[in-house]
């Protein structure tokens, strides 16, 4: 019985290599640093509760410029540009892809996406780091 590989322990694999890149090139430290300078969170999960508990519809809107199976989403990707729009049409929070092997994300479109909204904001990616946790909220 042969042992097969799954697109899930590929992805799994080069995630692994890609966060040892970037805790190489950017210390842990240094975004705890960046950390301590930032805003408190925007209260995903309370954002969400508070919705609900208020009967009204709790919206996670995605921000996604493309999927491995569908490929490039949309050519004309602006992710602050479409936070807003989905703030303006009543999202509770945001859901930003950022896997730049599978999803052609990044952490910039993360950043791009929380700077031009006030929604909450989560970070969708492939998460096998705690490492990606500190990135996530640098």
């Amino acid at each position: 019985m042969g042992c097969s590989t799954t697109i899930l322990d590929r992805i799994i694999e080069r995630k692994r290599a890609e966060v040892a890149d970037r805790k190489a090139d950017y210390p842990v430290e240094e975004l705890q640093e960046l950390i301590a300078k930032q805003d408190p969170p925007r209260g995903f999960s309370d954002s969400l509760v508070s919705q609900v508990n208020s009967k009204k519809s709790a919206v996670i809107a995605e921000i996604k410029r493309a999927s491995p199976s569908k490929g490039l989403l949309r050519s004309d990707f602006q992710p602050a540009l479409h936070a807003s729009q989905y703030e303006r049409a009543g999202a509770t929070c945001l859901s930003v892809l950022t896997d730049q092997d599978f999803f052609q994300g990044s952490d910039e479109d993360l950043k791009a996406a929380r700077g031009a909204c006030a929604l909450p904001v989560i970070r969708k990616d492939f998460i096998i780091d705690p490492y990606q946790i500190f990135e996530s909220r640098a």
